[in-house]
């Protein structure tokens, strides 16, 4: 079930860290981070910050690791995109100019 797809993805992934150094970095960047589950800083303006507090609406600890860490995922595939983008622009380019004899 569940844990056989998690082996399958993370097979499938190691697979494409070998493929790829940029994916393995962030990769192992990620999985080396480290959080305190105890506290975290919160960020924002003043009037933010005095907002959330007065209307009891401070997030807990867990909530703001998943937060952070699922924007680091949205960063890591934008850049993973932006590199296969440029890898395959370079590809293109390379075979015009053998095409144009340059």
């Amino acid at each position: 079930g569940e844990i056989d797809a998690w082996k399958r993805l993370k097979r499938q992934e190691r697979v494409r860290e070998d493929a790829d150094e940029v994916r393995a970095a962030l990769n192992y960047y990620t999985s080396n981070l480290n959080f305190n589950p105890d506290r975290f800083v919160l960020t924002g303006t003043r009037e933010e910050k005095s907002k959330l507090i007065r209307e009891d609406k401070i997030p807990d600890v867990k909530s703001v690791i998943a937060s952070d860490m699922g924007l680091r995922y949205l960063l890591r595939n934008d850049i993973l995109t932006a590199c296969d983008d440029a890898r395959a622009e370079l590809k293109y380019q390379m075979k015009q100019s053998k095409v144009d004899g340059r």
